[in-house]
């Protein structure tokens, strides 16, 4: 019988479980000394230019040494990434991925400006950002102190992080902007007429098939079409109660009994001349008979 650990963790969806254990057993190789953390951190130079392709990876799953801003970051991992997976992204684990694959690229793409090194807090921020904007009707409690709407949340931790270090903290509000890029192409845009229904941001089919994703697109077509189920049916009702062209307004409207009737009229019209040709017949033998 599995225990509740195990339990927990496996009730945690695909993406955010990798994503938290990578984090979990590479802390875990620095803090044994296995892994330096020099081998870890982003350079443009050393990731590509000397071909150390890992430190695309690694840079966002080092988040320092075991301490209160680990847990409290691998909180909102678990947390925040989960309630996206669980709720935004329900069933489509494919375009989650293709999702936190192009912020991480994204992100990739502005370390140098910040001078990042590490990434996974810009990741976290951002991924907090849109869970705040997704969920942003809901209420939440800080630090026990006050409840806040959902849809506050980043900017209060962007001030709180504004009294403790002192300095603005340009790595978050930079990944606070991507994030909301992506909420907004991932959200709002579908939802405009210039968009033509477009998702930019759906999971290319190789990911579908390799997380046995089904087709994401034609799911929001099927929705589209039972939206308009009502509208459709709407259409079709008259053409339901339509009289044929010879009825008017003053003749009774025709029923299933009197079609039966008329049915049946028509078969007794039809039976009738073989009946009396038939009885004459019978007549006429009886009377050669006789004779």
């Amino acid at each position: 019988m599995p225990s509740p650990l195990e339990e927990w963790y496996f009730r945690i969806p695909i993406c955010t479980r990798v994503y938290m254990t990578g984090i979990f057993a590479l802390t875990l190789a620095v803090q044994l000394e296995f892994v330096n953390p020099l081998q870890l951190f982003y350079s443009y130079n050393l990731a590509i230019s000397k071909g150390q392709y890992w430190r695309l990876i690694t840079s966002f799953l080092y988040l320092g040494n075991f301490s209160l801003d680990w847990f409290l970051n691998m909180y909102f991992i678990v947390q925040y990434c989960r309630d996206l997976e669980e709720g935004t992204y329900l069933n489509r684990p494919a375009d989650f991925a293709w999702m936190m694959i192009l912020v991480c690229s994204t992100i990739l793409a502005t370390a140098s400006l910040v001078e990042s090194f590490f990434l996974g807090h810009m990741l976290v921020s951002a991924l907090t950002y849109m869970w705040s904007r997704f969920y942003s009707h809901m209420f939440i409690s800080f630090m026990g102190l006050f409840t806040m709407p959902a849809a506050y949340f980043p900017w209060v931790m962007i001030a709180f992080s504004l009294v403790i270090e002192n300095s603005w903290p340009v790595k978050e509000l930079v990944a606070i902007a991507i994030g909301h890029v992506f909420w907004f192409l991932a959200e709002e845009w579908p939802r405009r007429a210039e968009s033509g229904g477009s998702r930019p941001l759906s999971a290319p089919a190789v990911l579908c098939r390799l997380l046995h994703q089904t087709d994401a697109r034609q799911e929001m077509v099927d929705e589209a079409d039972i939206d308009e189920a009502p509208e459709l049916v709407m259409r079709a009702e008259p053409a339901v109660n339509e009289l044929p062209p010879e009825y008017t307004e003053s003749d009774p409207l025709p029923t299933q009994n009197d079609n039966s009737v008329s049915i049946s009229e028509q078969q007794e019209d039809a039976t009738g001349p073989e009946i009396d040709s038939t009885i004459r017949q019978r007549q006429s033998h009886s009377l050669l008979e006789t004779e």
